[in-house]
């Protein structure tokens, strides 16, 4: 092959559309569009239809599409159940376990109260450290005691949020309409924490204690935005910002008191999700922080998010479902 074909082909390619970034859906479109094409082509001859089925296939081979518009014609005109087939469905806010349940903020749970003391529902059987962690060859007897223990752990180590946070000096009463804000010293100490880190420089163990598992249960995902696989769950972040104030406050926290590592996983993880409400400036640049209802789109799929993002650098802070965030904002300091 020349190097001016090779040039040509260069210029053809469409590497937000290939590769890595190919989107099957799309190019299953495009094929079939492609077959009736050659078909049409085959009432004039043979040579017709292998000429119009060759320049097909490498137009969706370098360009990832035959069609222009294909992602916005496939996210319109194809039905959920059809983008189901292969895997794209919409996630919602990118912010919690994957596939699990949406956060829901309301009075009672403004800071994390997602796993009341006592309780023995879904939510303790969610955790990072449940059923999905367990060996495959585990024995049966021996995963039931275990699973019994940590129901039985977190019983014993569940807190109310509200009051843990308040006796541990992370958060403290105001007369303003959010009735708590964090504690001056522990706002500087995330933020400085946050400022001195990136998101490639926090390890494998420094995850691990925030989860409660072993260091190498622990895998980065390759993703545009933080997500990391905790055993055999995806944890994800909208970005950045959120990620990094997650792992600061943890660690503010295990410094401050020895009481944070025995909460409960799925509690601590509510509740380092619901401290990112109360940061007044946004904690990657400082800019101003302002909630707003976004549109988070993929190739196919677009969902909408009520988001804390930053008005200057456009970081999220925090998504939410807007279908499961409580009108009432005087207790969580978040307006939807």
């Amino acid at each position: 092959m020349s190097s001016r074909d090779e040039s040509l082909l260069e210029r053809l390619k469409r590497p937000e559309y290939t590769g890595e970034n190919r989107c099957v859906p799309c190019t299953v479109l495009n094929v079939a569009i492609a077959g009736v094409l050659t078909l049409v082509a085959a009432v004039l001859g043979p040579i017709s239809a292998l000429a119009v089925f060759t320049a097909s296939m490498v137009s969706i081979y370098y360009r990832g599409y035959l069609i222009p518009g294909t992602p916005e014609f496939t996210q319109r005109y194809l039905p959920e159940p059809v983008l189901a087939a292969f895997g794209k469905t919409p996630d919602g806010p990118r912010d919690g376990w994957e596939g699990g349940e949406p956060t829901v903020v309301t009075e009672e749970t403004a800071v994390g109260d997602d796993e009341a003391p006592g309780s023995t529902g879904e939510s303790e059987r969610s955790a990072a450290g449940d059923d999905e962690g367990a060996d495959a060859g585990t024995d049966d007897d021996e995963y039931e005691f275990q699973t019994v223990e940590r129901i039985e752990n977190r019983r014993e180590n569940a807190v109310d949020p509200v009051s843990f946070l308040l006796d541990v000096g992370v958060v403290e009463e105001t007369d303003g309409p959010e009735q708590l804000a964090f504690e001056p010293a522990f706002a500087d100490r995330v933020a400085e924490t946050v400022a001195d880190i990136d998101r490639d420089a926090v390890d494998r163990e420094t995850l691990a204690a925030m989860f409660g598992v072993e260091p190498d249960e622990v895998t980065f995902e390759g993703r545009s935005y933080p997500a990391i696989t905790v055993r055999r769950r995806i944890r994800k972040w909208p970005g950045d910002a959120a990620f990094l104030s997650d792992v600061a406050s943890h660690l503010a926290l295990a410094d401050r008191t020895d009481r944070w590592l025995d909460v409960p996983s799925a509690q601590r993880l509510s509740i380092l999700q619901s401290l990112r409400s109360f940061h007044e400036t946004c904690p990657a640049c400082g800019g101003e922080l302002v909630s707003t209802a976004d549109t988070v789109e993929s190739c196919c799929l677009a969902h909408e998010v009520v988001a804390i993002r930053c008005d200057d650098c456009g970081e999220h802070v925090l998504e939410l479902d807007p279908k499961e965030v409580s009108r009432d904002a005087e207790s969580t300091g978040i307006t939807p």
